[in-house]
């Protein structure tokens, strides 16, 4: 064997003993960083569950009232506050148009 195949044959040795060492520690790097992602993940699912139970908890319509009572300061509504559409000229008075749209009219159901 000549002298030149066997310092080529050394070098094709080092470059693919070289190039495992490099794909055994990508793959270690890569086992980490999967590690690191499932455990944000795991966390990610327990925020979820914890968002649906406090989701399902809040739209319950018990608790809405509650907090409309307490926060916000409103009562139930009382029978005399539902009217018909029918019944709203009545009410409020016919509807009118503005002339300018800057100029607004004012709908309240007061009974100045």
């Amino acid at each position: 064997m000549s002298k030149r195949a066997f310092i080529f044959g050394f070098i094709v040795i080092g470059i693919l003993i070289f190039s495992l060492y490099r794909a055994k520690y990508g793959a270690r790097e890569s086992a980490v960083q999967i590690a690191e992602i499932e455990v944000q993940i795991e966390d990610a699912r327990a925020a979820q569950l914890d968002l649906k139970a406090e989701f399902s908890h809040r739209s319950r319509q018990e608790w809405i009232e509650e907090y409309a009572r307490k926060e916000l300061g409103m009562v139930p509504a009382k029978a005399e506050q539902f009217v018909q559409s029918v019944d709203l000229d009545g009410r409020i008075g016919p509807p009118t148009l503005a002339r300018d749209p800057s100029e607004r009219t004012d709908r309240g159901g007061g009974n100045d």
